[in-house]
């Protein structure tokens, strides 16, 4: 399984909002959606940590031909937003925005606090 990883934050000021933004295609190995031109955008106010970003990209990318019982795209939007939230132990928000075939796009947002079992 592949998870996210951190890195320390180093806190050199009073306030930090990081955004991570990253190209999403062809997780759906089906209707090859997303297509080309997907983003998205995992937003927080890191505490003790951040995202490393190595393992994230693997980490996104490993939804690609589906994820354990993840089978839409709404579902692997809402899954990446809670790991970010458990392993950062903050507040998280995602926006997604997709290109999908046909001929649409979708704009998700989500939010997740951590789990308090992590």
């Amino acid at each position: 399984m592949i998870a996210l990883s951190t890195v320390p934050n180093e806190a050199r000021c009073l306030w930090t909002q990081e955004t991570h933004i990253l190209e999403l295609s062809n997780c759906c190995p089906i209707s090859h959606n997303p297509q080309i031109g997907s983003k998205l955008s995992i937003i927080y106010e890191p505490q003790k940590l951040i995202l490393e970003v190595a393992s994230l990209r693997t980490y996104i990318d490993s939804y690609r031909g589906g994820k354990d019982s993840i089978r839409s795209m709404e579902g692997m939007i809402q899954a990446i937003t809670q790991d970010a939230a458990d392993v950062l132990q903050v507040y998280v928000r995602l926006e997604a925005d997709l290109v999908i075939e046909p001929n649409q796009r979708i704009s998700l947002k989500c939010a997740a606090s951590p789990q308090r079992n992590q």
